[in-house]
């Protein structure tokens, strides 16, 4: 492990030139009060979690569930106070102060299209996004009351323009990829990196250790979406920065649900629902001679036999046999909020079960949350943050997998009376496999604010993430499926704990240097550390009856541990301009325990600029124009290499000498002392437009991202003697594109409003180099491969150069279709284009409808069911002399000449993502029931998808969340949900 450098020592913030005489604002008297109420303009309610405070101070206080707020030991005179909340515009207003006197101050706050007065989150804190040179992406989590999400990448999915949720399987529990402007590494994850409340927590997105054909759960839906109060998606590095080494592929911060000053206030709600599977799924097809054996068509063409019939069977969908049923969830969830200005509190728990629609599929969740604030002194104040979840996922068997459930439908012979009409097990065997994990996960942080003068603030976050998982299988004695001999018996228990340690610490100034120019110099660092520990134990031939190891004739056991350490320190100073222009630069260092020993710090710089040029004097007054800003931003960031591509270890082996067994060694890995973290250096820029009086909103960027030292693995010479190779920085990798966001307000009567929100993407992706003697990296069965010029991933196939039926038959033969000799490019398995369609309609103030429409274009798909099905002879074409022609060329091409490519197809579609009706209950009847609101959601989850695609569903994934391996094989394509939910407030 690498040493700590003495560079971690807290720096010192600001210079003398920096708090030169002037830069310090003059000491006042204290004493003052102001007291006032925040309202939203167009309903009047009241706005809790307002944040009110005096500007260029952190004088400040949030509103609690009545819009009330109270600042005290205020300076007195003129002050400008701010009150700003996400999603609302920013309202500030001038008011004199006195000492020992309380003067009332009320706002009424808009909601924002695309405001620049809105407030995001970066990693120097709360900022205005005018203040902001680089792109961010806000998303409101309280669309969970009000439309069919059921975990956290449900809520990223069409929110936010240049992120892509690639869905993996429809099976209950299962994860999802993420992307965030493309991928940028050929040999580590392009997974973004994950903060809830400060803290860098684990987001594993293939969190399982046995066997199940391809699915798997992610860390990142642990987490409850009614928990959330935002995310914010940093989109690439010009953003990321400060956020350092692991933050090229973005960062998503999730900031919880907080309490605010007042009476205690509850809320319950409850969900219920169903699941179902609404796909059809091919039969399999059995040419049959007058005999009964089977003839295809390529037997009856070569004259081997004369068809008389064809005969077809789908398990999965015959009458009484299939193993799909209707699933259902419940989900029931209470909360309460409240408190003094001496603490103030948010306690939730939430309780989750949901059946999928195989019957070895389930999910039991518990989250309970409990946030906590204090104020400590007059300049200090403390929170605490704090979930904790337990769960137990019951996972079927899919995908890859001679056992999987689905996969045994597929490959059924076409006749029942070959093991009753499934592939190669009876489902009553498959069925009989248990396959569960078992989470219980803590997240937990303390945040210290001290502000020792009104101009300097201190934060101090220390926080801890610690999941521990057991992934438990059971193959039961004499009912498994005989197969690796487990019909003898079997079972794997495997026992993993993941904690991560974050420490960090920021300071920041503000300044008045002028009346026109202000000043903010930020200065901090960071520790984290992950450790993941593990221990697997198997045992083979259980006595009958038990799901003991110990009960097992052979038994194996192993270990591991694998420790993460990173460091950084940075500076950040922002100037503003007459409050209109401002110029941000920073720079960050970073060390970390997965470097080379050789490898000295890396260095990230990072520079962006904000103009509101709408609102210079010389800028010409423009009909229907509000705003216009103008923004760019250059930044570098990086990935660090894995834990032990850097080293060089020895693997120990038994070895027998002089007639004894003694231990020996054989290179694990020559290692590499030069390893460095892979670098991206991002250029973007763009403009905001709000027009019509704010009623659109207008938001488009370009950037181009480029990331260098890409770990390459470098094949080495076997007669070395030593391992078989070793990670080298020699890579390059580009993306480019451009993302776009229009809100708009179309109507907005008291009757009726609707609102329309757009946001689409467009990527590129292309390896520019693999180093030199670095062949293209071919893999996924030799499908796809890594080759430069072309994107990452890509299909590769040998070509169906044409067909003809050239006698007429009607049967295409083998002779009848030409194939290339070589593989050529067929797309990219990503999407290029990506497009959200979401509309929000109010009726009456007592009817929302929503509705969310989602496009991805661009990708193919390799639809591997099916060539497999052809080579096994199992399908229509191959079978049925009445299928078309296309259909039998490729399935004739995949099953006897040795290329899949007909079966690498168009996988673009559009899918009604969301629909949702919520009835609000009036007033005067909520308080009838002895409530102070209600509301009613009824809401439905892909309900309808267009598409070119031949399989069942382009959106599947045989092996989940792998890095780069796109293929649909066998696996259970995304299912519908129907719910209905019930929110109460007391």
């Amino acid at each position: 492990m690498k040493r700590l450098r003495t560079w971690i020592a807290i720096p010192t913030l600001f210079t003398a030139a920096v708090l030169g005489p002037g830069a310090a604002p003059a000491a006042a008297q204290r004493g003052g009060m102001i007291q006032g109420r925040v309202v939203d303009a167009a309903s009047q309610l009241p706005l809790a979690a307002v944040r009110v405070r005096v500007a260029d101070t952190q004088l400040g206080v949030q509103t609690n569930d009545d819009g009330r707020y109270t600042l005290v030991n205020l300076p007195t005179g003129q002050v400008t106070v701010v009150a700003e909340r996400i999603g609302y515009e920013r309202a500030q207003r001038v008011v004199s102060v006195t000492a020992d006197s309380a003067v009332r101050l009320d706002f009424t706050l808009r909601v924002a299209v695309l405001s620049l007065e809105s407030v995001v989150v970066t990693a120097t804190g709360d900022e205005r996004r005018r203040e902001v040179g680089n792109a961010l992406a806000t998303i409101d989590a309280n669309v969970v009351e009000e439309a069919p999400i059921n975990n956290v990448a449900d809520l990223l999915t069409g929110r936010a323009a240049g992120v892509q949720v690639l869905s993996s399987s429809g099976t209950t529990g299962m994860g999802s990829r993420i992307r965030i402007r493309g991928a940028n590494s050929v040999s580590l994850s392009n997974e973004p990196i994950l903060f809830v409340d400060g803290v860098r927590v684990t987001n594993e997105n293939s969190a399982v250790s046995f066997e199940t054909g391809g699915d798997a759960p992610s860390r990142l839906n642990d987490l409850n979406p009614n928990e959330i109060e935002s995310i914010e998606v940093v989109k690439g590095p010009a953003a990321a920065t400060l956020y350092g080494t692991d933050a090229a592929n973005g960062v998503i911060w999730i900031t919880t649900k907080r309490g605010s000053t007042g009476n205690a206030r509850w809320s319950a709600y409850t969900e219920q629902g169903v699941v179902t599977d609404p796909y059809s799924y091919p039969a399999s097809y059995r040419g049959v001679a007058a005999d009964g054996t089977a003839c295809r068509l390529d037997d009856q063409v070569a004259g081997r036999c004369t068809q008389q019939q064809v005969a077809s069977l789908n398990p999965l969908e015959a009458g009484g046999s299939s193993p799909f049923r209707t699933g259902n969830l419940q989900q029931y969830g209470l909360n309460v909020s409240g408190g003094r200005e001496a603490l103030r509190y948010f306690i939730s728990g939430d309780l989750r079960r949901e059946d999928g629609v195989l019957s070895t599929n389930s999910l039991d969740r518990v989250n309970v949350r409990g946030n906590f604030d204090t104020q400590l002194t007059e300049k200090l104040t403390a929170s605490v943050s704090s979930g904790y979840l337990t769960s137990r996922l019951a996972l079927p068997l899919n995908g890859n997998y001679e056992l999987g459930v689905i996969g045994n439908g597929l490959a059924s012979q076409g006749s029942p009376d070959v093991l009753g009409g499934w592939g190669f097990f009876p489902m009553e065997q498959l069925l009989a496999v248990e396959s569960r994990q078992d989470v219980q996960r803590f997240t937990g942080s303390v945040k210290l604010n001290w502000a020792p003068l009104t101009f300097l603030t201190n934060r101090l976050t220390i926080g801890l993430d610690q999941a521990n998982r057991r992934d438990n299988q059971w193959f039961p004695t004499g009912r498994a499926p005989e197969w690796l001999g487990y019909d003898q018996g079997a079972r794997f228990d495997n026992r993993f704990q993941n904690s991560s340690y974050t420490g960090d610490f920021l300071s920041t100034a503000e300044f008045r240097l002028s009346p026109a120019l202000t000043a903010q110099t930020s200065a901090g660092l960071q520790y984290i550390r992950e450790t993941l520990t593990g221990t697997l134990a198997t045992g083979r031939q259980l006595v009958a009856g038990s799901k003991s190891i110990a009960a097992a004739a052979i038994t194996e056991s192993a270990e591991s541990t694998t420790v993460n350490i990173k460091a950084g320190v940075f500076v950040q100073q922002q100037v503003g301009w007459r409050d209109r222009l401002f110029v941000t630069g920073a720079v960050r260092a970073d060390d970390a325990s997965a470097f080379g020993r050789d490898y000295d710090l890396v260095l990230y710089p990072k520079l962006s600029s904000s103009w509101v040029v709408s609102e210079e004097p010389f800028f010409p007054q423009l009909r229907g124009l509000t705003s216009l800003r103008f923004r760019a931003a250059w930044g570098a960031s990086g990935l660090q290499p894995g834990s032990t591509d850097a080293l060089r270890y020895l693997n120990p082996v038994s070895v027998t000498t002089g007639g004894a067994s003694v231990t020996g060694v054989t290179f694990g890995s020559l290692g590499n002392p030069d390893l460095q973290p892979e670098r991206s250096a991002e250029l973007e820029a763009g403009f905001d437009a709000q027009l019509l009086g704010e009623r659109l909103g207008l938001e488009l960027t370009y950037y181009n991202k480029r990331t260098r030292d890409a770990l390459v693995f470098r094949q080495l010479p076997p007669s070395l003697g030593v391992s078989q190779g070793r990670f080298e920085n020699l890579g390059s990798v580009r993306n480019s594109g451009l993302e776009g966001l229009v809100v708009a307000k179309l109507l907005n009567r008291r009757l009726v409003n609707w609102e329309l929100a757009l946001n689409g993407s467009v990527n590129e992706n292309e390896l520019l180099s693999l180093g030199q003697g670095i062949p293209p990296i071919v893999f996924a069965g030799g499908v796809q491969r890594h080759a430069v010029g072309f994107p990452l991933g890509g299909y590769w196939e040998r070509p169906i150069l044409g067909y003809s039926d050239a006698n007429g038959d009607g049967i295409i033969s083998q002779t009848e279709v030409q194939v290339g000799d070589e593989p050529v490019y067929f797309g990219t398995p990503f999407a290029r284009r990506q497009l959200s369609v979401q509309n929000t309609v109010g009726l009456f103030n007592w009817l929302r409808i929503g509705a969310l429409l989602d496009y991805r274009g661009g990708q193919k798909l390799y639809n591997n069911t099916e060539a497999w099905r052809s080579l096994q002879n199992i399908t229509r074409p191959l079978n049925d002399p009445t299928a078309p022609l296309a259909e039998q060329a490729r399935a004739v091409a995949s099953a006897f000449l040795g290329t899949d490519a007909g079966y690498i197809e168009d996988a673009s579609f559009w899918r009604l993502r969301e629909v949702s009706l919520t009835f609000l209950v009036p007033e005067r009847l909520t308080q009838r029931l002895g409530s102070r609101q209600t509301s009613l959601t009824l809401a439905g989850r892909n309900l309808g998808i267009w598409t070119d695609y031949t399989g069942i569903d382009p959106e599947v994934n045989q092996l989940g969340q792998n890095n780069f391996i796109t293929r649909d094989f066998m696996g259970q394509a995304p299912v519908r949900y129907w719910t209905a939910r019930l929110n109460l407030g007391f």
